[in-house]
């Protein structure tokens, strides 16, 4: 069995499902019902999808005046505590799968005292960085789940060290487990390469994800402002609350005939604009994985992105810039350098293509394959 909570980790479950149903497993998906004009339940590429309200009375929602949400959760919480209950009594899941300490993880944990299922938790980012800003509350569900996991994955070794600083009873329980791209989906794109830079003289950059601050879009906006002297032309392909603000940005650094925002974008349009490129830029404040830069890497581009996270570990031995993170002028410095290289070798980036594989889906599958054998065990 598997239990994600989708939103942003939508690629990463799916991807995974998908894997595992393709190997024979028997795989079921329950995430939270949001928005609630999402069906209750439905089959996404023959895969069995459960949504349910996973919604806890919080006083915090009192202090908001969303006194509409609290009441909803005294009604949501036993209903889904029971639902899950009947979803994993009827199911018996050989081991569940928790991806991201969310809503759901407090019910996990309180149906784990009880039936005692082999449960994988599964880190990726958010549920990790934003623990410090996180109520009293949100500590001990973090803590509480973590101490019931037989097994704890993360997508980066910096994600994974941070965690156990949090906790240190991950220390004995957890492994790494890179976030998979598809490969074949690199093949057939190849012919969208753009013309050297040597030849052109013309810079076309890339940069891919939702528009909030700790991206770090606003910044190379101001990078690019330094970058003035040469030919270049930035698609922003995302969606997100900071659209508004980042064009504005764009208006007032006099960057408008130069920046595309292209909005959200499927993963084939995504991957032919990556494909498209000179250069994919990743300027972000806090990165947990990076899976843009596994996305460049596959498309055969060179890599500009800032030293966070985990994008050192990705992009090690890659052909690719790192420059320190919330600093315009280093990152323009980075960009100068780079767009030299290119102009002198034109290649530059093309083995990048060799090095995505290391990130497959296939080894993602196998490794959280072992990781659910190795919780079963424990449990057993």
């Amino acid at each position: 069995s598997y239990l994600p909570n989708l939103g942003g980790l939508q690629s990463v479950t799916h991807s995974l499902a998908a894997g595992l149903a393709a190997q024979g497993h028997a795989v079921r998906v329950i995430t939270n019902r949001y928005p609630r004009a999402l069906a209750a339940s439905e089959k996404i590429d023959g895969i069995p999808v459960q949504r349910m309200q996973f919604m806890i009375p919080r006083w915090r929602d009192v202090q908001r005046k969303r006194l509409d949400l609290f009441f909803a959760a005294w009604f949501f919480f036993p209903l889904s505590l029971l639902q899950l209950a009947w979803a994993i009594v009827r199911f018996q899941p050989d081991v569940m799968n928790l991806h991201f300490v969310g809503g759901a993880a407090f019910f996990v944990t309180l149906l784990h005292s009880i039936l005692r299922f082999p449960l994988v938790v599964s880190l990726h980012g958010d549920d990790v960085e934003g623990f410090a800003r996180g109520t009293r509350w949100d500590r001990y569900v973090f803590e509480q789940t973590m101490r019931h996991a037989g097994v704890v994955t993360a997508c980066s070794n910096y994600l994974l060290k941070l965690a156990e600083n949090i906790s240190p009873v991950i220390r004995n329980k957890g492994r790494v487990i890179y976030n998979g791209f598809d490969n074949a989906q690199a093949g057939d794109l190849k012919n969208a390469a753009p013309q050297n830079v040597n030849q052109t003289g013309f810079l076309r950059l890339v940069a891919v994800g939702r528009l909030v601050q700790k991206k770090g879009f606003d910044i190379l906006l101001r990078a690019l402002e330094e970058f003035r002297r040469e030919r270049w032309v930035l698609c922003l392909i995302g969606d997100g609350p900071e659209m508004e603000q980042l064009q504005t940005l764009a208006r007032q650094l006099e960057l408008s005939g130069q920046v595309e925002f292209r909005g959200a974008q499927s993963r084939v349009d995504t991957f032919s604009a990556l494909t498209a490129s000179h250069v994919v830029v990743i300027p972000s404040r806090q990165e947990p994985f990076g899976m843009v830069a596994i996305e460049a890497m596959a498309a055969g581009k060179p890599v500009l992105a800032t030293r966070v996270g985990g994008l050192p570990e990705v992009l090690e031995g890659a052909d690719a810039i790192l420059a320190p993170p919330e600093n315009a002028r280093a990152l323009a410095t980075a960009l100068i350098e780079l767009a030299g290289t290119l102009a002198a070798h034109p290649e530059f980036g093309a083995r990048n293509a060799d090095l995505a594989k290391n990130f497959s889906l296939e080894r993602m599958v196998a490794q959280y394959v072992a990781s659910y054998a190795h919780a079963a065990a424990v449990v057993g």
